[in-house]
């Protein structure tokens, strides 16, 4: 039985399902898969288990930008399991990951992320901007 952080080679159907349940409120199924990203072999998905069950999920895809080679997508946990720091400890696994590559990490966050991520080091560095049937963001960075 899967337990805590587990590094997994694909998304399955329970990762694709609570990304959808939480990132694509709204939106039509399918939103949730993220075409080209999802199948390549550099991108590395880490998610949380809590007695077999997925509760917590990221994509860490290789896109990069200024001291940063990576970018997290998909950071979905389970409305039942938040605030209980299951997203930052995803997060800093990835960090720690990301340090051992030389890299830094960035991301687009919605608001009500922000704060998690400014907990694990990260800074805004847009202005608020907003994803069309998704809401509001800030880029964020965190770099070594």
């Amino acid at each position: 039985m899967k337990d805590g952080l587990v590094w997994e080679d694909s998304v399955d159907d329970a990762h694709l399902d609570l990304r959808f349940e939480v990132l694509r409120k709204g939106l039509p199924r399918g939103t949730e898969h993220y075409p080209g990203i999802d199948e390549d072999s550099r991108t590395k998905f880490l998610c949380a288990y809590d007695n077999g069950k997925l509760v917590g999920c990221s994509t860490l895809q290789t896109d990069e930008r200024e001291r940063c080679r990576f970018r997290i997508r998909g950071m979905a946990v389970s409305p039942e399991y938040r605030n209980k720091g299951v997203g930052s400890s995803i997060v800093k696994k990835l960090q720690d990951y990301a340090s051992k590559q030389g890299s830094g990490i960035w991301c687009n966050a919605r608001i009500r992320a922000v704060p998690m991520y400014k907990r694990c080091g990260f800074v805004e560095v847009s202005d608020i901007f907003e994803i069309e049937g998704i809401g509001l963001h800030y880029d964020m960075e965190w770099k070594i």
